[in-house]
């Protein structure tokens, strides 16, 4: 995983994102699994962007599960 900031001909945003502490914890917990597995360090910021990579690139079917039966959009 690449570190440090994303490099690229588009100048980077900061997006603020607040998630709660047990999330947080649940991250940091993952990325010491990771880095004890597989001897990969990681920061959070570098996790966040490769997830949101992830679900913006993947087909509309695949990142986004069907809502709930009985569901209504507002």
């Amino acid at each position: 995983m690449v570190r440090g900031r994303p490099q690229g001909d588009e100048p980077p945003c900061v997006l603020a994102v607040r998630v709660s502490i047990a999330r947080r914890e649940q991250l940091d917990r993952s990325l010491d699994a990771l880095e004890t597995r597989i001897g990969l360090k990681a920061s959070r910021h570098a996790i966040i962007r490769h997830a949101l990579r992830r679900v913006l690139e993947a087909p509309q079917d695949a990142a986004w599960p069907a809502p709930p039966q009985g569901f209504r959009a507002p």
